[in-house]
């Protein structure tokens, strides 16, 4: 019966990948109208890659307005889905960029790449790619992206604006001018364009020679530390106000109007201004964004397929990709409990299970409970120190990423935490082996880490099916688990020791929820609750008193301290389900082989190499 059922998990986990990767991948193509193709070429900055959309309306008779997008920092190009998806489907061609250090696209070297390459994280070179098409209308150029890709954004702007006012300068026709400015349209999204805000000519003569949007959200954690300007001050502030002069030339004498376009009569030029009321994140999580993205380039590029700017398919694609994220995690105890009937892996199932006594009431179940709290919050407290620590100091040559040095050294030190509370808990470690499921058998270890690294592969092949065959992954929001290069397995292995001292710390964590007297489902849920305490805290210390001040917790600081209250509680937020998952797998896959080893090295290389994979680099890898 027992075999019937992994069969019947294993099958139900691939399907569940299957629908996932092909029901988002329906919505990514807008159901075959569309042509999604990879793209990878050199520049002088390195290798620059993305996605290209194509849809079935353009062509060298019928050229399209084409779209730039970016992500913001330590994403990849499909943090931007939301965008892609909603343009393409309305007749855009959309350039879907990873940017330099990001992805699959190169760290540049010292002495690589332009200014204007690197400064927009090579924005300028997917414009002047998508200008050299045939299918498109290189007249109707736009660019937008999410926070650094917002950045990016703005210094496109401001490059292409520069180059035509050079030509001008320089004695050269408007058209001349012109045609060197190939971007018409810049919308920036959870960013600021202080420069051009802080122009002292505010006669509308030295605004960008594009139309521009701003999209910041009324609780920004970002826009206070950018502006000076709280989030909910961007309509009524005098930043914006300058701004709106500097653009337009129009001098504003009330609050600015959101979605409302301010024309320059000068040039014709326009600026939009939106503020909905949204953290940083939820920018590239959102219909109202969305709809006010939508709304502005369908106003200022016009659209092939004009769709009304409710009318938006995004979040389904997002729903299929939770079913694969969630087929992804399936997969792994069956998988795993099918290879333990290989007669190589035969001898770890498990004979017996790990005999813990029942929890009795009373001052047991108290230190239980108190030493497994207790652990989370001393945990939360270490988060921000710790990863700033790592941010600080172990971003290298060797180290080469920017935040994963941080998060490791964080996991690290909560792996240490959580030996300390359970050596309270359960008193001598010595004699306790088989108590907290560490005993092994010596012949056994081998083959325990050949298991681990078989499933973990395993695994990682669904995803890789998923991008050749369908071009998706698997994700929610800002959790995805993506495809990598080989060479990034190399990087993985230099975090993966302070990843495997917390894992394996936390699958005997997780053992000690396994009393007799509980259910297995019971026993899971416990490891899994307890082990998101300290991201869950954190996140709710950081973003509940906005309830009361319209600011994070963190709201008040300046300097690198507003910076790192602003970003580190939007990369814990994935830590939430990577942690909860977690602790679910260490109790599963020890019902499989009566230890914690298989769990823990099986949660380790997981979230390390999801980690890696996902993030941005310093250094050339």
């Amino acid at each position: 019966m027992r075999r019937k059922r992994t069969g019947l998990f294993l099958v139900v986990a691939l399907a569940l990948c299957l629908i996932g990767a092909l029901g988002a991948s329906l919505i990514q193509n807008d159901f075959g109208r569309v042509d999604v193709t990879e793209i990878s070429f050199r520049t002088n900055a390195g290798v620059y890659t993305g996605y290209l959309f194509v849809p079935d309306g353009a062509s060298k008779e019928n050229p399209a307005p084409a779209i730039v997008t970016s992500h913001g920092y330590l994403n990849n190009r499909e943090m931007q889905d939301i965008n892609y998806v909603e343009l393409a489907r309305r007749g855009y061609v959309v350039f879907a960029q990873n940017a330099y250090s990001h992805g699959d696209s190169s760290v540049p070297e010292a002495g690589e790449g332009t200014e204007a390459q690197l400064g927009t994280g090579g924005m300028v070179d997917a414009v002047e790619y998508l200008s050299s098409l045939d299918f498109v209308d290189a007249s109707k150029i736009g660019v937008t992206g999410h926070s650094m890709g917002g950045g990016f954004t703005n210094t496109t702007a401001a490059y292409y604006s520069g180059l035509e006012r050079e030509a001008l300068n320089n004695g050269a026709s408007p058209e001349e001018a012109k045609a060197l400015n190939k971007v018409a349209s810049a919308l920036i999204v959870g960013n600021y364009p202080l420069a051009l805000a802080g122009n002292e000519d505010k006669s509308g003569a030295s605004g960008y020679l594009c139309d521009l949007g701003i999209i910041a959200g009324k609780y920004d954690e970002f826009y206070y530390g950018m502006s000076g300007d709280r989030g909910y001050e961007l309509l009524t502030s005098d930043t914006t106000n300058n701004l709106v002069a500097v653009q337009t030339g129009i001098h504003l004498d009330a609050p600015a109007e959101e979605g409302h376009f301010y024309k320059n009569e000068q040039n014709g030029y326009i600026l939009a201004l939106y503020n909905p009321g949204e953290f940083h994140a939820m920018n590239h999580f959102s219909t109202v964004t969305s709809a006010h993205l939508i709304d502005f380039f369908q106003e200022t590029l016009g659209a092939p397929k004009p769709i009304a700017a409710g009318n938006q398919l995004w979040w389904l694609k997002e729903g299929f990709n939770l079913l694969g994220l969630i087929g992804f995690f399936a997969f792994i105890v069956p998988f795993a409990a099918m290879l333990l009937k290989i007669p190589y892996f035969a001898s770890l199932k498990a004979e017996t299970t790990i005999s813990v006594p029942a929890l009795k009431t009373g001052k047991e179940k108290r230190k239980y409970i108190i030493t497994n709290v207790v652990s989370g919050i001393l945990c939360a407290i270490a988060l921000m120190p710790l990863l700033l620590v790592g941010y600080l100091l172990m971003v290298n040559r060797f180290w080469p990423q920017d935040t994963t040095g941080g998060i490791a050294l964080w996991t690290f030190g909560s792996g240490l935490i959580a030996l300390l509370m359970l050596r309270i808990g359960f008193g001598k470690f010595k004699g306790g082996a088989n108590a907290l499921g560490v005993s092994i058998k010596k012949g056994n270890r081998i083959k325990t880490i050949v298991l681990a690294l078989t499933v973990t592969a395993g695994a990682f092949m669904l995803v890789f099916i998923a991008d050749y065959l369908f071009q998706t992954d698997f994700r929610i929001w800002s959790f995805d688990i993506r495809i990598f290069s080989a060479s990034k397995i190399w990087v993985a292995i230099k975090y993966l020791p302070f990843f495997l001292v917390f894992y394996v710390i936390n699958s005997i964590c997780a053992n000690r929820s396994c009393f007799s007297q509980w259910s297995e489902r019971r026993q899971a849920l416990t490891a899994a609750a307890f082990n998101m305490i300290a991201p869950v805290l954190f996140l709710l210390v950081s973003y509940v008193p906005v309830i009361f001040t319209k600011m994070t917790v963190f709201g008040g600081l300046s300097g690198m301290a507003a910076s790192a209250g602003a970003l580190i509680p939007i990369l814990v937020i994935p830590f939430v389900p990577i942690l909860g998952i977690a602790g679910y797998l260490s109790v599963k896959l020890q019902k499989l082989t009566g230890n914690i080893w298989l769990g823990g090295l099986i949660n380790a290389l997981l979230v390390t190499m999801i980690t890696v994979a996902n993030t941005s680099f310093s250094f050339p890898y």
